[in-house]
């Protein structure tokens, strides 16, 4: 085979125009690709052979370097109520926060990993989303009742004109079920290789299972 055909071949294969970009994928310079391609010669077994470790090498690297990508990390929560479904939106976005916008647009563009914080900054929750985008999962989970999170909260009335003092009826704290939108002041996301997910999830569940309220203790 001349090497021409080998690279109009993956050329083809991978979409891409330029020798520059099948250089990238060979690890090889331009500059090779071209010195080949001006040979008479064909290629042997050894150089094709070459050439497969070099990809396969690059392949992991990138596997390994663009698997996991903090998007943000720690972030304050800025909870504002949609127009349109009522639910608790992480961030208040629009016009007026910019920032946030381009967070919410980061984030429904993509699938990956997310947690809640509590205002410690401990995990208190983690989720994942293979096939919908980061932004709604985490809207819906933050907004879903979850019935293994609790709080303890006392109890008081909000309604009446009247008041009396706490010592005249005393109330007592109680462990109350709560969404995360009562507790949770900070959250995490990453953008995640989708094949990765599952297997990540897994494992964040398992090592924070002391701390997290998820109900499902997920296997790898």
């Amino acid at each position: 085979m001349h090497p021409t055909e080998l690279f109009q071949e993956l050329k083809s294969h991978y979409g891409v125009e330029s020798d520059s970009e099948i250089a990238a994928l060979l690890g090889l310079t331009s500059g090779r690709i071209s010195q080949l391609r001006s040979r008479p010669g064909m290629l042997t077994a050894k150089q094709i052979v070459s050439f497969v470790q070099r990809a396969s090498a690059i392949e992991r690297q990138v596997a390994f370097e663009g698997c996991i990508r903090p998007v943000v990390e720690m972030y304050p929560l800025d909870i504002s109520r949609s127009k349109q479904d009522k639910k608790w939106e992480l961030l208040a976005t629009g016009k007026g926060h910019p920032r946030s916008q381009q967070i919410r647009n980061y984030l429904e563009s993509i699938p990956g990993i997310y947690l809640f914080y509590d205002s410690q900054g401990c995990a208190i929750y983690a989720g994942k989303t293979e096939k919908q985008n980061l932004w709604k999962e985490m809207t819906n989970a933050y907004n879903r009742e979850r019935s293994n999170h609790h709080a303890v909260f006392v109890k008081h009335p909000t309604t009446g004109a009247t008041f009396s003092p706490a010592w005249k009826s005393l109330r007592q704290p109680k462990k109350t079920q709560v969404c995360l939108y009562e507790t949770a002041l900070y959250f995490s996301a990453y953008e995640v290789t989708p094949e990765l997910i599952p297997k990540l999830e897994a494992f964040m569940v398992r090592a924070f299972c002391n701390s997290l309220s998820n109900k499902k203790m997920e296997t790898f």
